[in-house]
């Protein structure tokens, strides 16, 4: 995690590509693994985390940027894998609360209508 922040921080796309597990296995070109032209300005990692399995690794960080004379934040948290002794970034995971799922089985177009009107769903709420 660090070296791909220093590696943002001197532009450095070649590393970047070289530990991206996306684009490792692909010849590294210039022109397409371009670096933006963020001002990195720290990095604060708040906790590292082992995977289901011992080459697998997620940390919980945030790094911070110079944005019109202001201090912004990234804060993210990205998996790792290892392999052959080197980590590669592989994905950001989602932070943030899990999506709402319905506990109630959705209601067809042909079934009865929730409402109790004895009509069909399409026929009553579902228009």
């Amino acid at each position: 995690m660090r070296s791909r922040f220093t590696a943002h921080v001197l532009r450095d796309a070649a590393h970047l590509h070289r530990t991206y597990l996306t684009s490792a296995r692909r010849p590294f070109d210039d022109q397409l693994d371009a670096v933006d032209e963020v001002n990195w300005t720290r990095l604060v990692i708040h906790s590292h985390e082992a995977g289901p399995k011992p080459e697998v690794s997620t940390v919980d960080f945030s790094a911070y940027y110079d944005a019109d004379s202001k201090e912004q934040a990234l804060h993210e948290k990205s998996e790792f894998h290892r392999i052959n002794g080197a980590w590669f970034y592989v994905r950001s995971l989602r932070v943030g609360p899990a999506p709402v799922r319905s506990s109630q089985a959705k209601v067809g177009r042909n079934d009865p209508c929730p409402c109790g009107s004895g009509k069909k769903f399409k026929h009553c709420c579902g228009r």
